[in-house]
């Protein structure tokens, strides 16, 4: 079973991934999930993780399963 720090770099990663693919800045991210973009940043150097309905919320944007993510 992966340790927290390992999940949130999967996810840090992926959410990068994804983010770039949408061709959205992390503001541009942010603005469309109503968060702001220092979380964003914060996921993305996998010092946090969204929670699980932000994290579905997510996956319906990029169009991906939140496994995915």
């Amino acid at each position: 079973m992966e340790n927290n720090i390992e999940i949130n770099r999967r996810i840090a990663k992926n959410l990068i991934h994804y983010r770039k693919m949408a061709g959205l800045t992390q503001a541009g991210l942010a603005e469309k999930i109503n968060y702001s973009d220092k979380s964003v940043s914060k996921w993305e150097s996998g010092n946090g993780a969204p929670d699980i309905y932000t994290l579905i919320q997510l996956a319906e944007l990029f169009g991906v399963s939140v496994d995915a993510l």
